[in-house]
């Protein structure tokens, strides 16, 4: 048994441990940083592509890549964004998990809604 108690308070030494640091090297935010709310709309925007993309993939195997990357840079193009920008955006997000989640519940709760108004108007 205390071996057990030894795990763990080495686990828990180890996680808070792992958490610090990662807190102490957070980045500085990038020149370009996206806004948290532009970040939610590319979020949504991206998502209902998706969702588009599975649709037509069970029609047209084929043109499935190139349809994807279209319509990814059309989500970037609409946003006057590039792929890094987005990247580097989103990894500096990652590092502040409050603020991320809380872009993926606001994108979740506008996917809903768009999801009822569609269920709505059938």
């Amino acid at each position: 048994m205390p071996g057990k108690k030894v795990y763990l308070v080495f686990l828990i030494s180890l996680l808070i441990w792992g958490c610090t640091t990662k807190l102490e090297n957070h980045p500085d935010p990038p020149e370009n940083l996206i806004h948290r709310d532009t970040m939610v709309n590319i979020i949504v925007d991206l998502r209902l592509f998706e969702a588009k993309l599975t649709f037509q993939q069970k029609k047209v195997s084929k043109t499935f890549g190139k349809y994807k990357l279209y319509l990814h840079n059309s989500v970037m193009e609409k946003y006057h964004i590039d792929r890094d920008q987005f990247d580097e955006s989103f990894e500096y997000y990652q590092y502040d998990l409050k603020t991320l989640d809380g872009i993926y519940a606001d994108a979740i709760t506008r996917l809903s809604k768009i999801k009822s108004q569609v269920e709505i108007e059938k």
